[in-house]
């Protein structure tokens, strides 16, 4: 399956995290906390329905975790989704049911990332450097790298095959695995730059889901304008600069030599050599943008904050926009259908039917079913 991009942002916020990655998963996870504190009466947890684990690491049980901030979602290529976010939550529930379930998970740090290497192996990243391991399709997880004392937090994370993995994270923090997340080695990525590592992608088709022993070429988003492009699986990295200064959230690559780049203030490029050249694609709209998927017919959803949804044509030239009503902050998108996907971020999942969004002009499989129910 293709890896889809994780996010993260600059905000209203970034000087109170000046120290940290500064990135919207920061910001978020202060933003929501603040809330959190303001709002909570004398109610104990318990009586929230809360179940507080005996070992004071591990994530709290809570009724109301897929309400909660989530940072990161995956279709495992099985039967369930996993979605990770704050307070150590790792959601998981199977494809065409409604009920989210909490997993056990030896962590309360936020959670950024989240990859599957197949139905039942996956890893997720977070603050404090930490890397959960799950051999169950997410259902439990273990411990198996932590780096509180580095004060760089982990943004996301790639895994070509149950083996090899990568793992990103601020002030050009990169990990690398060859034995399925037992141990774990520094790498470098750019030595004469400590830019924050955003989103990690390889190109569709490069590696097939659980195949093993081939190279991957990856592309990592980084702030300044900066794009890094491997074409070994990660073991040397070239910089790719786009016309552009600001921070790139995320970085979807298509079949062949076409990628796309895009982060704050609505700022989108496009690449057809494997980012050598890029054009500037007019996206109407100022909005942070933090993840993209594909969809039938060559088109691409793109996501991001105060609900903005837009769709680019298979061409790469035309863009087509939606707003959502309650104006969220989405970091992530999976597809569940045709026309129907799956959001992630503050207030936890939103699923969206796209016809209701778009309508038949902008997606001709839709038809008649525009005002279809969500």
């Amino acid at each position: 399956m293709h890896k889809q991009p994780k996010k993260t942002r600059a905000g209203a916020l970034a000087r109170s995290v000046k120290n940290q990655a500064v990135k919207h998963f920061l910001v978020f996870s202060f933003v929501l906390a603040a809330a959190s504190v303001s709002g909570e009466s004398a109610v104990s947890p318990r009586e929230r329905g809360i179940q507080i684990p005996e070992n004071p690491e591990h994530a709290w049980i809570s009724p109301l975790a897929a309400e909660s901030l989530l940072l990161a979602v995956e279709d495992t290529g099985g039967q369930q989704l996993v979605a990770v976010g704050e307070r150590g939550h790792v959601l998981y529930r199977e494809k065409g049911a409604d009920q989210w379930h909490q997993a056990d998970v030896p962590t309360q740090a936020l959670l950024t990332g989240v990859s599957f290497s197949d139905a039942r192996h996956g890893w997720a990243v977070g603050h404090d450097a930490i890397i959960l391991a799950t051999a169950d399709g997410g259902r439990t997880w273990r411990k198996v790298h932590e780096a509180a004392d580095e004060e760089r937090p982990l943004l996301d994370i790639h895994f070509q095959d149950r083996h090899t993995g990568i793992a990103i994270g601020a002030y050009g923090y990169l990990l690398r695995t060859g034995d399925g997340g037992a141990s774990w080695q520094p790498g470098v990525v750019d030595p004469e730059h400590d830019f924050h590592l955003n989103a990690i992608a390889a190109v569709p088709g490069d590696l097939a889901r659980g195949a093993e022993g081939a190279a991957s070429r990856l592309y990592i988003a980084a702030e300044s304008g900066v794009v890094y492009r491997s074409d070994d699986g990660g073991s040397h990295w070239r910089i790719l600069n786009p016309p552009y200064d600001g921070s790139f959230f995320g970085v979807y690559p298509l079949a062949g030599d076409r990628v796309l780049a895009f982060g704050l203030r609505g700022h989108l490029f496009v690449s057809e050599d494997a980012g050598g050249h890029w054009r500037a694609v007019a996206t109407g709209t100022e909005a942070t943008l933090t993840s993209a998927i594909g969809l039938d017919g060559g088109q691409i959803l793109l996501t991001g904050h105060a609900g903005a949804l837009l769709l680019l044509d298979a061409d790469l030239q035309t863009v087509h926009r939606a707003r959502l009503p309650e104006r969220r902050d989405f970091s992530d998108v999976i597809r569940l259908g045709p026309d129907r996907v799956l959001l992630v971020g503050e207030g936890g999942v939103r699923a969206v039917d796209l016809c209701s969004r778009f309508g038949p002009d902008a997606l001709p499989g839709c038809g008649g079913s525009a005002s279809r129910n969500e």
